[in-house]
Protein backbone atom coordinates (compact mmCIF):
# COMPACT_ATOMS: atom_id res chain seq x y z
CA UNK A 1 0.00 0.00 0.00
CA UNK A 2 1.59 2.88 -1.11
CA UNK A 3 2.17 6.48 1.45
CA UNK A 4 0.13 9.15 1.23
CA UNK A 5 2.47 11.71 0.03
CA UNK A 6 2.51 14.70 2.84
CA UNK A 7 0.33 17.52 2.69
CA UNK A 8 1.39 20.55 0.32
CA UNK A 9 2.58 23.71 2.75
CA UNK A 10 -0.55 26.12 3.22
CA UNK A 11 -0.41 29.14 0.97
CA UNK A 12 0.01 32.16 3.40
CA UNK A 13 -1.59 35.69 2.74
CA UNK A 14 -0.28 38.90 3.72
CA UNK A 15 -1.34 42.37 3.97
CA UNK A 16 -2.50 44.02 0.30
CA UNK A 17 -2.02 48.00 0.15
CA UNK A 18 -3.62 50.35 -2.08
CA UNK A 19 -0.85 50.88 -4.94
CA UNK A 20 -2.14 54.56 -5.03
CA UNK A 21 -1.64 55.32 -1.34
CA UNK A 22 1.30 57.75 -0.42
CA UNK A 23 4.28 57.01 1.56
CA UNK A 24 3.89 58.42 4.59
CA UNK A 25 0.38 56.45 4.83
CA UNK A 26 2.01 53.57 3.94
CA UNK A 27 4.15 53.96 6.14
CA UNK A 28 1.74 54.56 8.92
CA UNK A 29 -0.17 51.19 8.29
CA UNK A 30 2.94 49.52 8.13
CA UNK A 31 3.44 50.65 11.67
CA UNK A 32 -0.27 49.96 13.12
CA UNK A 33 -0.01 46.46 11.91
CA UNK A 34 3.64 45.87 13.48
CA UNK A 35 2.62 47.66 16.65
CA UNK A 36 -1.08 47.24 16.74
CA UNK A 37 -1.13 47.63 20.84
CA UNK A 38 0.36 50.95 20.03
CA UNK A 39 -2.79 51.96 17.89
CA UNK A 40 -5.49 49.86 19.11
CA UNK A 41 -7.02 53.00 21.60
CA UNK A 42 -7.46 54.95 18.67
CA UNK A 43 -8.48 58.92 19.53
CA UNK A 44 -8.69 59.92 22.96
CA UNK A 45 -9.21 63.41 24.67
CA UNK A 46 -5.93 65.13 25.20
CA UNK A 47 -6.56 66.34 28.79
CA UNK A 48 -7.50 62.48 29.84
CA UNK A 49 -3.84 61.39 27.96
CA UNK A 50 -1.60 63.84 29.40
CA UNK A 51 -3.36 64.20 33.17
CA UNK A 52 -2.25 61.56 34.68
CA UNK A 53 1.16 61.46 33.42
CA UNK A 54 1.62 65.15 35.07
CA UNK A 55 0.15 63.96 38.41
CA UNK A 56 3.90 62.50 39.96
CA UNK A 57 5.64 65.41 38.59
CA UNK A 58 2.75 67.92 39.63
CA UNK A 59 3.05 66.72 43.02
CA UNK A 60 6.80 67.16 43.04
CA UNK A 61 6.55 71.07 42.33
CA UNK A 62 3.82 71.57 44.94
CA UNK A 63 5.83 70.02 47.69
CA UNK A 64 9.13 72.39 46.47
CA UNK A 65 6.19 75.38 46.79
CA UNK A 66 4.78 73.92 49.76
CA UNK A 67 8.67 74.05 51.26
CA UNK A 68 9.44 77.52 50.16
CA UNK A 69 6.42 78.71 51.77
CA UNK A 70 6.88 76.40 55.00
CA UNK A 71 10.50 77.35 55.44
CA UNK A 72 9.93 81.25 54.55
CA UNK A 73 7.09 81.69 57.42
CA UNK A 74 8.38 79.23 60.22
CA UNK A 75 10.99 81.42 62.60
CA UNK A 76 13.62 79.22 64.43
CA UNK A 77 15.79 81.83 66.14
CA UNK A 78 14.57 85.13 68.20
CA UNK A 79 17.42 87.48 69.80
CA UNK A 80 17.09 86.68 73.67
CA UNK A 81 16.23 89.23 75.80
CA UNK A 82 19.28 89.48 77.62
CA UNK A 83 22.58 91.59 77.75
CA UNK A 84 25.17 90.81 75.41
CA UNK A 85 26.24 87.09 75.83
CA UNK A 86 24.91 84.04 73.88
CA UNK A 87 23.75 80.96 75.54
CA UNK A 88 23.38 77.61 74.04
CA UNK A 89 19.92 77.92 72.81
CA UNK A 90 20.91 81.31 71.02
CA UNK A 91 23.96 79.70 68.93
CA UNK A 92 21.07 76.56 68.45
CA UNK A 93 18.77 78.60 67.27
CA UNK A 94 20.97 80.94 64.84
CA UNK A 95 22.34 77.91 63.29
CA UNK A 96 18.87 76.53 62.64
CA UNK A 97 18.02 79.62 61.42
CA UNK A 98 20.45 80.28 58.83
CA UNK A 99 20.02 76.34 57.51
CA UNK A 100 16.08 77.76 57.11
CA UNK A 101 16.94 80.49 55.47
CA UNK A 102 19.57 78.99 52.99
CA UNK A 103 16.68 76.26 52.34
CA UNK A 104 14.28 78.76 51.82
CA UNK A 105 16.49 80.37 49.21
CA UNK A 106 16.76 77.22 47.01
CA UNK A 107 13.34 76.23 47.35
CA UNK A 108 12.48 79.84 46.17
CA UNK A 109 14.50 79.62 43.16
CA UNK A 110 13.78 75.64 42.61
CA UNK A 111 9.65 75.96 42.63
CA UNK A 112 9.60 78.18 39.62
CA UNK A 113 12.07 76.05 37.47
CA UNK A 114 10.01 73.20 38.63
CA UNK A 115 6.72 74.81 37.44
CA UNK A 116 8.37 75.71 34.12
CA UNK A 117 9.37 72.39 33.40
CA UNK A 118 6.11 70.74 34.67
CA UNK A 119 4.39 73.32 31.76
CA UNK A 120 7.24 72.13 29.04
CA UNK A 121 6.36 68.78 29.88
CA UNK A 122 2.35 68.98 29.94
CA UNK A 123 2.82 71.02 26.42
CA UNK A 124 5.22 67.99 24.93
CA UNK A 125 2.84 65.34 26.37
CA UNK A 126 -0.27 67.14 25.11
CA UNK A 127 1.64 67.73 21.45
CA UNK A 128 1.97 63.95 21.26
CA UNK A 129 -1.33 63.15 22.37
CA UNK A 130 -2.51 65.49 19.47
CA UNK A 131 -0.53 64.08 16.98
CA UNK A 132 -1.64 60.24 18.09
CA UNK A 133 -4.96 61.20 17.63
CA UNK A 134 -3.93 62.44 14.01
CA UNK A 135 -2.81 59.54 13.44
CA UNK A 136 -5.80 57.53 14.61
CA UNK A 137 -8.02 59.85 12.78
CA UNK A 138 -6.21 59.01 9.71
CA UNK A 139 -5.33 55.36 9.98
CA UNK A 140 -9.54 55.25 10.62
CA UNK A 141 -9.70 56.80 7.09
CA UNK A 142 -6.91 54.21 5.53
CA UNK A 143 -8.65 51.26 6.90
CA UNK A 144 -10.68 50.65 3.80
CA UNK A 145 -7.27 51.06 1.44
CA UNK A 146 -5.55 47.74 2.95
CA UNK A 147 -7.09 44.37 3.02
CA UNK A 148 -5.41 41.83 5.70
CA UNK A 149 -5.62 38.44 5.33
CA UNK A 150 -8.35 38.24 8.69
CA UNK A 151 -10.37 39.99 7.35
CA UNK A 152 -11.46 37.08 4.31
CA UNK A 153 -12.62 33.71 4.41
CA UNK A 154 -10.57 30.44 3.85
CA UNK A 155 -11.60 30.79 0.33
CA UNK A 156 -11.04 34.25 -0.46
CA UNK A 157 -7.70 33.91 1.58
CA UNK A 158 -6.26 31.12 -0.37
CA UNK A 159 -6.90 32.77 -3.74
CA UNK A 160 -5.31 36.36 -2.35
CA UNK A 161 -1.81 33.92 -1.40
CA UNK A 162 -2.27 32.67 -4.67
CA UNK A 163 -1.76 35.76 -6.88
CA UNK A 164 0.49 36.67 -3.93
CA UNK A 165 2.81 34.10 -5.32
CA UNK A 166 2.21 34.38 -8.80
CA UNK A 167 3.22 38.07 -8.71
CA UNK A 168 5.89 37.45 -6.47
CA UNK A 169 7.29 34.44 -9.15
CA UNK A 170 6.92 36.91 -11.68
CA UNK A 171 9.04 40.10 -9.69
CA UNK A 172 11.66 37.77 -8.35
CA UNK A 173 12.17 36.28 -12.36
CA UNK A 174 15.97 36.60 -13.82
CA UNK A 175 13.86 37.51 -16.72
CA UNK A 176 12.53 40.57 -15.33
CA UNK A 177 15.12 41.54 -13.30
CA UNK A 178 17.39 41.70 -16.54
CA UNK A 179 14.20 43.74 -18.58
CA UNK A 180 13.77 40.26 -21.53
CA UNK A 181 10.32 40.83 -20.40
CA UNK A 182 8.66 44.18 -19.84
CA UNK A 183 9.48 45.19 -16.66
CA UNK A 184 7.99 48.49 -16.36
CA UNK A 185 4.86 47.12 -16.82
CA UNK A 186 5.22 44.09 -14.12
CA UNK A 187 6.02 46.23 -11.74
CA UNK A 188 2.65 48.79 -12.35
CA UNK A 189 0.16 46.39 -12.93
CA UNK A 190 1.25 43.34 -10.51
CA UNK A 191 0.42 45.54 -7.72
CA UNK A 192 -2.64 46.92 -9.30
CA UNK A 193 -3.86 43.41 -10.12
CA UNK A 194 -2.72 42.28 -6.56
CA UNK A 195 -4.87 45.14 -4.96
CA UNK A 196 -7.94 44.89 -7.31
CA UNK A 197 -8.48 41.25 -6.31
CA UNK A 198 -8.07 41.57 -2.63
CA UNK A 199 -10.82 44.37 -2.56
CA UNK A 200 -13.15 41.76 -4.63
CA UNK A 201 -12.38 39.18 -2.21
CA UNK A 202 -12.65 41.35 0.82
CA UNK A 203 -16.16 42.72 -0.25
CA UNK A 204 -17.04 38.47 -1.31
CA UNK A 205 -16.26 38.03 2.37
CA UNK A 206 -18.34 40.60 3.42
CA UNK A 207 -21.24 39.60 1.67
CA UNK A 208 -20.84 35.74 2.41
CA UNK A 209 -20.75 37.05 5.97
CA UNK A 210 -23.89 38.74 5.89
CA UNK A 211 -26.02 35.78 5.47
CA UNK A 212 -28.43 34.54 8.24
CA UNK A 213 -26.83 31.78 9.82
CA UNK A 214 -30.24 30.23 10.15
CA UNK A 215 -32.66 30.77 7.17
CA UNK A 216 -36.34 30.86 8.27
CA UNK A 217 -38.55 29.91 5.42
CA UNK A 218 -39.11 28.73 2.11
CA UNK A 219 -38.76 31.99 0.74
CA UNK A 220 -35.69 33.19 2.52
CA UNK A 221 -33.92 29.74 1.32
CA UNK A 222 -34.70 30.11 -2.20
CA UNK A 223 -33.58 33.73 -2.29
CA UNK A 224 -30.19 33.19 0.02
CA UNK A 225 -29.88 29.62 -2.84
CA UNK A 226 -29.95 32.61 -5.29
CA UNK A 227 -27.77 35.37 -3.60
CA UNK A 228 -24.87 32.27 -3.06
CA UNK A 229 -24.98 31.29 -6.89
CA UNK A 230 -24.62 34.94 -7.89
CA UNK A 231 -21.61 34.71 -5.12
CA UNK A 232 -20.05 31.76 -6.63
CA UNK A 233 -20.56 33.28 -9.89
CA UNK A 234 -18.17 35.98 -8.88
CA UNK A 235 -15.53 34.46 -6.93
CA UNK A 236 -15.18 32.22 -9.87
CA UNK A 237 -14.34 35.40 -12.46
CA UNK A 238 -11.97 36.22 -9.70
CA UNK A 239 -10.66 32.34 -9.73
CA UNK A 240 -10.09 32.70 -13.61
CA UNK A 241 -8.31 36.42 -12.98
CA UNK A 242 -6.05 34.69 -10.41
CA UNK A 243 -5.75 31.74 -13.13
CA UNK A 244 -4.47 33.78 -15.85
CA UNK A 245 -1.74 35.61 -13.42
CA UNK A 246 -0.65 32.11 -12.08
CA UNK A 247 -0.74 31.14 -16.03
CA UNK A 248 1.51 34.51 -16.90
CA UNK A 249 3.83 33.55 -13.76
CA UNK A 250 4.38 29.55 -15.16
CA UNK A 251 5.01 31.04 -18.72
CA UNK A 252 7.51 33.65 -17.17
CA UNK A 253 9.49 30.92 -15.10
CA UNK A 254 9.46 28.50 -18.63
CA UNK A 255 11.67 31.20 -19.85
CA UNK A 256 13.85 31.87 -17.03
CA UNK A 257 14.26 28.05 -17.04
CA UNK A 258 15.48 28.28 -20.99
CA UNK A 259 17.46 31.85 -19.92
CA UNK A 260 19.81 29.82 -17.41
CA UNK A 261 19.61 26.75 -19.50
CA UNK A 262 21.16 29.39 -22.74
CA UNK A 263 23.91 30.66 -19.99
CA UNK A 264 25.02 27.57 -19.02
CA UNK A 265 25.38 26.46 -22.86
CA UNK A 266 27.33 30.03 -23.80
CA UNK A 267 29.21 29.22 -20.68
CA UNK A 268 30.61 26.18 -22.21
CA UNK A 269 30.74 27.21 -26.18
CA UNK A 270 32.64 30.37 -24.95
CA UNK A 271 35.76 28.33 -25.08
CA UNK A 272 34.96 26.30 -28.16
CA UNK A 273 38.04 27.75 -29.79
CA UNK A 274 40.38 25.62 -26.84
CA UNK A 275 38.14 23.09 -27.22
CA UNK A 276 38.76 23.05 -31.31
CA UNK A 277 42.47 23.55 -30.66
CA UNK A 278 42.80 20.71 -28.56
CA UNK A 279 40.44 18.39 -30.35
CA UNK A 280 42.69 19.11 -33.54
CA UNK A 281 46.34 18.18 -31.72
CA UNK A 282 44.53 14.53 -30.74
CA UNK A 283 41.81 14.01 -33.89
CA UNK A 284 41.28 14.84 -37.26
CA UNK A 285 40.30 18.65 -37.99
CA UNK A 286 36.96 17.11 -39.69
CA UNK A 287 36.22 15.31 -35.81
CA UNK A 288 37.16 18.50 -34.29
CA UNK A 289 34.77 20.33 -36.21
CA UNK A 290 32.29 18.66 -36.20
CA UNK A 291 32.14 17.96 -32.54
CA UNK A 292 32.30 22.21 -31.94
CA UNK A 293 29.54 22.35 -34.52
CA UNK A 294 27.10 20.39 -32.21
CA UNK A 295 28.03 22.46 -29.27
CA UNK A 296 26.74 25.36 -31.48
CA UNK A 297 23.98 24.29 -32.61
CA UNK A 298 22.85 22.46 -29.25
CA UNK A 299 23.35 26.34 -28.33
CA UNK A 300 21.33 27.86 -31.09
CA UNK A 301 18.51 25.38 -30.30
CA UNK A 302 18.01 26.65 -26.81
CA UNK A 303 18.50 30.41 -28.22
CA UNK A 304 15.34 29.13 -30.07
CA UNK A 305 13.54 27.27 -27.14
CA UNK A 306 14.89 30.82 -24.63
CA UNK A 307 12.98 33.25 -27.54
CA UNK A 308 9.97 31.16 -27.68
CA UNK A 309 9.82 31.04 -23.88
CA UNK A 310 9.41 34.53 -24.29
CA UNK A 311 7.22 34.98 -26.53
CA UNK A 312 4.65 32.53 -24.36
CA UNK A 313 5.60 34.78 -21.46
CA UNK A 314 4.80 38.18 -23.34
CA UNK A 315 1.49 36.25 -24.49
CA UNK A 316 0.37 35.45 -21.32
CA UNK A 317 1.52 39.08 -20.03
CA UNK A 318 -1.67 40.09 -22.67
CA UNK A 319 -4.27 38.29 -20.85
CA UNK A 320 -3.09 38.10 -17.18
CA UNK A 321 -2.04 42.08 -17.27
CA UNK A 322 -4.75 43.69 -19.67
CA UNK A 323 -3.54 47.52 -20.31
CA UNK A 324 -5.77 49.90 -18.90
CA UNK A 325 -6.87 53.12 -21.29
CA UNK A 326 -8.16 56.62 -20.20
CA UNK A 327 -10.81 58.52 -21.65
CA UNK A 328 -9.18 61.94 -23.27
Amino acid sequence: MKKKPPPSPRLAAVSVMDPDLAKKDRDLLERAEAHPRSFSEGEMSVWWATAPRLVRPGAGVVGLAGGAWFTGEVEWYKPSAHDGGANLTDVTGRTMQGIFDTLHAALTYAWPIGAGALVLAATMFATDAAARNKSARRLAELRGRCVQPAALNDDARTLLARTQQAKKAVLTSAVHRFDLIDRQRNEVSLPRQEWEVAEALREYTRLVKAEPSNPKGGKVAALLDTRRRALRASLDGITRRVEALESYAEQVAQADDRYRELQQIQALTDGSDDVLDFLARTVRDDLAVAEIEGMTGEAAAVADAFTTALESAKEAAVIALPTRTTAA
